[in-house]
């Protein structure tokens, strides 16, 4: 699951053109943080979720539903 989340917001961070640092800023957080969840060494909260999620303009459910699709197309590689 943490390599799909990793995945998962790496591209929305990417596709959106936002640094670590602005997307942890908005979200109040630390670049270090966003950093290790995109590297699937930290798990982040549903609170945090919900953040990043409001940050590109989705509801929690759309966000926890591309992670599934993640998931998915991972278990199947």
């Amino acid at each position: 699951m943490n390599e799909a989340i990793a995945k998962t917001l790496l591209e929305l961070r990417k596709q959106n053109h936002i640094s670590q640092e602005k997307l942890a800023d908005a979200i109040d957080s630390h670049q270090v943080y966003i950093s290790e969840i995109e590297k699937g060494k930290k798990q982040p909260s549903l609170s945090i979720l919900y953040s990043i999620a409001r940050f590109y303009g989705m509801t929690l459910t759309e966000l926890v539903s591309v992670i599934e699709s993640n998931i998915t197309n991972l278990e199947n590689d």
